[in-house]
């Protein structure tokens, strides 16, 4: 046996590793995995009192929340965590838009007796205000 031929036992080790692989993906694998939830799964309501969107680097980049006052908001932040747009209901329900140094520079409002304002302030920090 020690003097074989040696390629005789290349083919034989090459079948034989064939034909492992072969049974062994098929004795070791079990159902197929799927990777998105059937619309059956999906669930049609999700309560929470918060809901925060991250990205992939784990920063917050979306919150939906509850102010102190128990009134919704929905708050966005760029890349380096500075508050952009907040759009929510408190006294005065509205919109506010921040610059990249986190500067308010429009504000659309609507107070408690339903009169709407828009606030604009520049650079300068000059402000107009529109009233109907």
């Amino acid at each position: 046996m020690l003097n074989a031929n040696p390629r005789l036992l290349v083919v034989l080790s090459l079948i034989s590793g064939l034909i492992g692989g072969v049974f062994g993906t098929f004795l070791l694998i079990g159902s197929s995995v799927i990777a998105q939830p059937t619309p059956a799964e999906i669930p049609q309501v999700i309560s929470a009192q918060e809901f925060r969107l991250v990205d992939s680097k784990g920063h917050i980049r979306a919150i939906l929340d509850l102010s102190d006052g128990g009134q919704p908001y929905l708050q966005f932040k760029d890349e380096f965590d500075t508050d952009r747009v907040w759009v929510g209901i408190s006294s005065e329900t509205g919109l506010a838009v921040r610059d990249v140094d986190g500067k308010t520079r429009l504000v659309l409002s609507v107070d408690e007796e339903g009169i709407p304002s828009l606030v604009v302030r520049d650079r300068q920090h000059r402000t107009k205000e529109f009233h109907p």
